[in-house]
């Protein structure tokens, strides 16, 4: 039977005493599972008691105690302490512990979690269980939990950390979008990917659980279905016009940012706000570039559907459409769907560029035909005078051997 030190019992015992209010289950757990564990009582201490009335008397409204800030506080502390020094224990067997309390409300609380089980190091078979772990709507606590994964062994969980990477920070947790006001169809039951969308650059994604989203889209398809690779070669130039408009729409930001005068470092709210403008500004287009990529060893063989196609200028775009995939580091199926950002006027702008390219195209295409027929009819006509040449050489040859009498 395992060993398990006093002060790795002291822990878990009061984590699971405090904890168990929220999650309102038991725990088949290394440290309650042992017959030193069955007999194991500890002295009721200071810090059990602070954890027990933070849980019993400030987890709802109204509080049954009068400090409820500071006990909030002081808790947070102690199952803090508490969390890391089960990882600091370098035990995989208290990764499913750790797993569960990761559903705690506090913020802080789940980034220590992270942190313990980066302490302790997964492996591949824990992928299953952590997956959920890298969605957690709080930026901050993403961050933490992919630092966790990179401290994992095994291809699936290089596999994790290469899909997810958190590039947002701050402790204010993330919002879902408001399907409704974007106008956008989402199948049912969709689980949102925070670090896979950005409403800003028109790309938001999904995991599809136990739904069959790739049914759903295709009942609402205008045109479709297409291989990333058909759809990409078709919509050609349409793509370059977007992300030449998007481009285009960064850099006059930057100038505008430019030209404004500079805030002043110490009114750090204002400085903080402006250093975030130039942040999303440069970040805007590699957003944008990034969600566009679809490895095939991250996304297997995406299906592209238009959902909408509308005539801008010269050209008619997909202005809405949705990619489906096969997520291999999440293990289900999973989309995103995209909108063209920029206005009808930026796109026409960068039309002019882009018809000047694509009919300079299609005349060195001409050319190349035209060229290439040339060719093979010159080839032809070079075998047939050859043929006819050889044809002649041994119609003399066969005369002048029966004038010798061959």
């Amino acid at each position: 039977m395992r060993e398990v030190s006093f002060t790795h019992l002291s822990q878990c015992s009061r984590l699971i005493a405090g904890l168990f209010v929220i999650f309102l289950s038991s725990f088949s757990l290394p440290c309650d599972s042992s017959a030193e564990s069955e007999s194991f009582a500890p002295e009721s201490s200071a810090k059990d008691d602070v954890v027990k009335k933070y849980m019993t008397g400030c987890q709802a409204k109204p509080y049954k105690e009068e400090n409820c800030e500071q006990l909030t506080k002081q808790a947070i502390e102690i199952l803090n302490e508490d969390i890391k020094t089960l990882g600091s224990s370098a035990d995989p067997n208290f990764i499913p512990l750790l797993s569960k309390i990761f559903k705690i409300k506090e913020p802080a609380l789940r980034i220590a979690v992270a942190d313990a089980i980066g302490m302790i190091g997964p492996q591949d078979g824990d992928t299953n269980s952590l997956i959920p772990l890298t969605n957690d709507p709080v930026p901050d606590v993403r961050r933490a939990v992919m630092q966790m994964v990179g401290h994992g062994k095994g291809p699936s969980l290089a596999l994790l950390k290469e899909r997810f990477l958190s590039m947002r920070t701050g402790s204010t947790p993330d919002q879902p979008p408001d399907h409704a006001k974007l106008g956008l169809a989402v199948a049912p039951n969709s689980a949102y990917l925070f670090d896979s969308s950005s409403i800003a650059v028109g790309r938001v994604s999904y995991i599809s659980k136990g739904s069959d989203s790739t049914g759903f889209f295709k009942g609402k398809a205008k045109k479709g279905p297409y291989s990333l690779q058909e759809f990409q070669e078709k919509f050609r130039y349409q793509l370059q016009d977007e992300n030449e408009a998007v481009q285009h729409a960064q850099d006059a930001a930057a100038k505008q940012l430019e030209a404004e005068k500079p805030q002043d470092p110490k009114n750090m709210q204002a400085f903080g706000e402006y250093m975030g403008r130039i942040q999303s500004t440069q970040s805007g287009n590699m957003m944008k570039m990034s969600l566009d990529m679809y490895q095939p060893n991250l996304y297997g063989s995406p299906t592209v559907y238009v959902l909408e196609e509308r005539q801008i200028g010269q050209r008619s775009y997909p202005t809405r459409y949705v990619v489906l995939y096969q997520d291999q580091a999440l293990r289900q199926p999973g989309y995103r769907l995209v909108w063209t950002t920029v206005t009808d006027d930026a796109l026409k702008s960068a039309q002019v560029a882009s018809l000047k390219e694509e009919q300079q195209a299609l005349a060195r295409k001409k050319e190349e035909t035209e060229a290439k027929k040339k060719a093979e009819e010159l080839d032809a006509l070079t075998k047939k005078k050859d043929a006819s040449e050889k044809k002649q050489f041994k119609k003399g040859q066969s005369d002048l051997e029966k004038e010798l009498g061959f």
